[in-house]
């Protein structure tokens, strides 16, 4: 089996045997609701017993007493990483696979975590979810690229691996990656990374998530959301107050004008203007939220085509099937 797999400080992204899964990047304590009308996986959703007994996940945000989200460089060394990775292998099969596995790291870890996280993704890994056989999945060939270099092999390449868009292989592009931690800034020449004109902005999404969460806590009292719940407003930009809809627009339009100024700014140094560059590619969860704003700045900027959220994910997985070859 080939995969590209994404964890990210908001979301894991998984992709390879024909499927796709998208989960949050959280575990929690395995505590569930007695009732579930349809009572099947996808209503119980990610529960592993083994290695050790957790639920991860969007159900893990709705049904966990104790949750455990990070957003330190160290987490790729931690348990739940360990666990939001079992449960990216097991959503793409129920069996057993060996596996070529694509991942990313952002670009201000890449150089000092690649070989961690490539002896994390090495080797054997055996794990048991709710309701099935325990599967082995035993990883013999991994890489790992810079976060943003998959949003643009998403484009590049095809489901075979084959490059499909020889302008953007062979230009000047750049990335901007918007995550939940970090906004990666990358820029690439003929599919080569240019360091000089390639950096991170240690902010993103969850900062805006934090605002939104301070003015909730003042307008809307007892109100008690979680992160992703938060995140989820700012997403839909409305949330629900006593089963009355609250507009939340101008408060994420006034949460996120520092991030995209933020971006603007930098993108502005590293890149000169930005005139030589023949696109510039927006991605990642937040690409929406400051795609306008980047655009208004760089009238050859566009959000990607592929589910901005999904798209390093793709690109992952499209180069693990070059790989895999």
């Amino acid at each position: 089996m080939n995969a590209g797999i994404d964890i990210g400080y908001s979301w894991t992204k998984a992709i390879g045997n024909g499927r796709a899964a998208a989960f949050a990047s959280v575990v929690g304590t395995p505590d569930r609701g007695r009732f579930s009308l349809d009572g099947g996986e996808s209503e119980l959703g990610i529960e592993l017993i083994a290695p050790r007994a957790v639920l991860v996940g969007d159900q893990a945000v709705i049904q966990s007493r104790h949750l455990e989200r990070r957003e330190d460089r160290a987490w790729i060394e931690s348990p739940a990483y360990y666990d939001l990775l079992l449960a990216a292998f097991s959503s793409l099969t129920e069996g057993s696979a060996r596996v070529t596995v694509v991942s990313g790291l952002p670009i201000q870890f890449y150089e000092r975590d690649r070989e961690t996280l490539l002896a994390r993704l090495l080797g054997e890994h055996q794990v048991q979810r709710a309701g099935r056989r325990a599967q082995r999945f035993e990883v013999i060939d991994a890489r790992v690229i810079p976060q943003g270099f998959g949003a643009l092999l998403a484009v590049v390449l095809d489901d075979r691996g084959r490059i499909v868009d020889a302008d953007l292989a062979n230009g000047r592009i750049s990335v901007v990656d918007v995550g939940g931690k970090t906004t990666n800034l990358l820029s690439v020449d003929r599919l080569s990374e240019v360091g000089r004109e390639t950096a991170s902005v240690p902010t993103g999404t969850w900062g805006c998530a934090r605002a939104v969460g301070r003015w909730l806590a003042d307008n809307c009292p007892g109100l008690e959301l979680r992160d992703h719940q938060v995140i989820a407003a700012m997403m839909a930009r409305e949330t629900r107050y006593y089963g009355e809809r609250v507009d939340l627009g101008a408060v994420v339009d006034q949460a996120v004008a520092p991030l995209a100024d933020q971006v603007v700014a930098q993108a502005t140094q590293l890149w000169n203007g930005a005139a030589g560059l023949d696109a510039i590619l927006i991605a990642g969860g937040g690409a929406h939220l400051v795609g306008a704003r980047v655009r208004r700045q760089f009238r050859h900027a566009r959000v990607i085509a592929v589910d901005p959220m999904m798209a390093n994910a793709v690109g992952y997985w499209r180069f693990s099937q070059r790989v895999g070859k």
